[in-house]
């Protein structure tokens, strides 16, 4: 199976939601939110189902959060 580059899966192995980075044959690597990115096989995967796509969506939100505090306690 192809996955495009962007598509929000849930790997089984990990029991994570990710999105997929790149595709090399039957190996995908897949990104966390947070930046923490895996390997997993393609038959390990599935597209993400609408609860998942909401929990990366918070993930994104968060991280952003942290990211904003670290910067604002970084000038202090």
């Amino acid at each position: 199976m192809e996955w495009k580059p962007g598509t929000a899966v849930f790997d089984r192995g990990s029991q994570m939601v990710g999105i997929v980075q790149e595709q090399r044959g039957t190996k995908l690597t897949l990104k966390r939110p947070s930046g923490l990115s895996w390997h997993t096989r393609t038959v390990a995967v599935r597209e993400a189902n609408d609860r998942e796509k909401v929990q990366l969506a918070a993930l994104v939100k968060h991280n952003r959060n942290v990211r904003g505090l670290a910067a604002i306690r970084a000038t202090r």
